[in-house]
């Protein structure tokens, strides 16, 4: 390269030698003498570049910026720089890099180590690039990842426009802010696949779109905070396993949904996939977040959720799931016990058993007994409705006996002429189907079983089993003997 320097780049020089800022005022500095300065392979002047480093504004980054291998100590600031070419940062290791307002391709940094921050503030990049428009797959950073108020566009459709898979951060990731990002194909418009971030990773207000495949895609992701998808908060894709996907991930702290909304653009798809995600502090999530289907399979969180009422998360398990699954029932349930909330764990129960009979796998034999002991007990959790079932046989048996056997003549006296008493004929009826109301009426009392009288003591039998039948639900159900996980 020719040593004959710009006189933009000269005073870049003199400012990094003095510690200070330099306003290109939109005249190109050439990406390599950039590169020279940080390799110390430029002729500096005075006693060299300060510890504050080369600290660069409104230039235009000529012939793009190669920094990649590059190991420098030294800051490196290109604030509101602008650039045809390409930015990369592929296996530096730097200290802080900050990039914001750069308009421009993309960014590249697969492998890198910044020592302290990345940041990329307010940035604005378009490309069709397979490398991605940011590209951060398996890169160290010291503190902060900083995006916020980013515009990021890649329409090569089989690559992202933020890829973060495996990145290892420090503190936490801000795409927040107005951030927005379009395209990815069917791998992810965002992609935080087993990354690692020591804080939190915020979404709050951010616009992903990708009309070919799933906008957030963060399987196995680990954060030690909380994880922001709120106030405003907007994704719509198109994949089978979500439009937000999180499979497998770990959040350190809570789950922030609330104004927030995700679509898919098939009604088939999921819209909200947290299979196996666990939450160690608390959902704020609202049943209106995904607006189609969502997966909760395996999802576990700290209390009960927020940001919506019992109803509609009992609405959503039980209609805007893919499938039947149990666990998110007992997760919901589990919550509202530790609270306290007694009634609203029957209530939960109630509202999985019965997804259970409509969506679950059950025999013909198992199904049957699923909607006899649904009726007549609520599954074990209601175990006073087979009161109200056996009271309701009671009835029946007096009037049966006194009021229809009675008045006709077939109820008499055992081994005696004429008739009972009304009093005795209720005796009667109550001794056939109360198993521990024992009368004298029925030593003195019969149903004739002759004519009409076989009927009816064929009757009062039916009745009896049905007594038995219901008292031993009751038992079983106040015992919690019916009561299965399903």
């Amino acid at each position: 390269m020719d040593d004959v320097i710009t006189e933009t780049e000269r005073r870049l020089a003199e400012a990094a030698a003095a510690g200070e800022w330099c306003d290109a005022g939109g005249e190109p500095v050439r990406g390599e003498v950039i590169r020279r300065m940080l390799l110390g392979r430029f002729e500096w002047p005075g006693d060299g570049p300060d510890p504050r480093g080369v600290r660069l504004r409104n230039a235009e980054l000529s012939g793009g910026l190669d920094l990649s291998g590059v190991e420098t100590k030294l800051p490196l600031h290109l604030v509101d720089c602008h650039t045809d070419d390409s930015v990369v940062l592929s296996g530096a290791r730097m200290s802080t890099v900050d990039l914001s307002g750069l308009k421009g391709r993309n960014v590249v940094a697969v492998e890198a180590r910044f020592e302290r921050a990345l940041l990329l503030v307010g940035v604005h990049l378009s490309c069709a690039s397979t490398d991605g428009t940011v590209n951060l797959a398996a890169a160290e950073v010291g503190t902060v990842v900083d995006l916020s108020g980013s515009r990021l566009v890649n329409t090569e459709p089989e690559s992202p426009a933020f890829h973060g898979n495996n990145l290892g951060i420090g503190a936490g990731v801000f795409l927040n802010r107005g951030f927005r990002a379009e395209g990815g194909g069917p791998l992810g418009t965002v992609r935080l696949s087993g990354a690692r971030l020591g804080g939190q990773l915020n979404l709050s207000g951010a616009w992903l779109v990708n009309p070919d495949g799933p906008t957030l895609v963060g399987d196995y992701l680990r954060t030690r905070s909380n994880l922001m998808l709120n106030q405003g908060f907007h994704a719509e894709g198109r994949h089978e396993n979500g439009t937000v996907r999180l499979v497998g991930a770990r959040i350190g702290g809570r789950f922030a949904g609330e104004g927030g909304h995700a679509f898919a653009a098939e009604p088939a798809d999921l819209v909200l996939n947290l299979g196996q995600v666990h939450v160690t502090g608390t959902v704020q999530l609202s049943a209106s977040f995904a607006q189609g289907l969502v997966n909760l399979d395996g999802l576990t969180y700290t209390g009960v959720p927020r940001k919506g009422n019992l109803g509609e998360w009992l609405d959503l398990l039980a209609h805007r799931t893919s499938h039947y699954s149990s666990q998110p029932y007992l997760q919901l349930a589990e919550g509202h016990r530790a609270a306290g909330n007694e009634r609203d764990v029957r209530r939960v129960h109630l509202a999985r058993q019965r997804d259970l009979l409509r969506r679950g796998s059950l025999p013909f034999g198992g199904r049957l007994w699923h909607r006899i002991t649904g009726l007549t007990v609520g599954y074990g959790y209601r175990p006073a409705v087979a009161l109200l079932w056996w009271a309701g046989v009671v009835v029946a048996a007096v009037l049966l006996v006194a009021g229809v056997g009675g008045p006709a003549g077939l109820v008499v006296r055992a081994g005696q002429e004429g008739t009972c008493s009304l009093v005795e004929q209720v005796g009667l009826a109550l001794n056939t189907v109360t198993p521990l109301v024992k009368t004298d009426a029925q030593q003195r009392c019969q149903v004739s079983p002759t004519g009409a009288g076989g009927a009816l003591l064929a009757a009062t039998w039916l009745l009896q089993a049905l007594g038995w039948a219901f008292l031993t639900l009751f038992v079983a159900g106040f015992t919690g003997l019916v009561r299965k996980p399903g």
